[in-house]
């Protein structure tokens, strides 16, 4: 069962040789298909030539949080913050999931503010039956809701399969492209 979400997006100027992050996720992504604790890593993008702007956005379902850690304290966050200086780093508390298989095309998000909230089982409610909804759509790869209860917000991914259609942004929502989707093996055994 996933149980932690890790996402960070990292603004590139509007002139930047986005075949640099081509070459970087072909380099880098096949240790990440064998990584022991995670569930999902989507290395996402958006561009510039697209009409919005450069970014490099990985998003990250972990089933282990320490293997988290161990990605904060090891090699890849050092290499990547070399590469691109400091990267912030946002999380969250998995609320519902559903990790499909084969490629994805798109990713798309939505992010709520949820306010000053005490009680977020009306909250969770909602989103199961959102989620189930969701799934429905035979586009939908894989849907992921996470709680980042420090900003008090609400973060709906849903990742579209790579032979569906280019999704138009809706309602504040973010759509950025997938160049690589690494779903390691794990034991489903619990």
């Amino acid at each position: 069962m996933p149980v932690l979400t890790t996402h960070y997006s990292i603004p590139l100027p509007a002139d930047y040789d986005m075949s640099v992050i081509d070459r970087r996720v072909t380099d880098r992504s096949a240790p990440w298909d064998r990584r022991t604790g995670l569930l999902l890593k989507a290395f996402c993008v958006t561009d510039a030539a697209d009409g919005g702007h450069n970014s490099y956005a990985p998003f990250y379902v972990w089933a282990e949080p320490h293997e988290f850690g161990t990605f904060l304290t090891g090699a890849e966050y050092a290499g990547l913050c070399a590469a691109f200086g400091p990267v912030p780093v946002t999380t969250g508390a998995v609320l519902a999931c559903s990790i499909g298989s084969g490629p994805a095309g798109h990713l798309v998000v939505e992010t709520e503010h949820l306010g000053p909230v005490t009680d977020l089982r009306d909250t969770a409610r909602a989103e199961a039956e959102r989620h189930r909804a969701v799934l429905a759509d035979p586009a939908v790869h894989s849907h992921v809701v996470d709680l980042d209860p420090a900003a008090m917000t609400l973060t709906r991914r849903t990742l579209l399969r790579a032979a569906s259609d280019v999704p138009r942004p809706k309602n504040g929502e973010r759509v950025l492209r997938v160049l690589h989707l690494s779903q390691p093996p794990h034991d489903t055994t619990g």
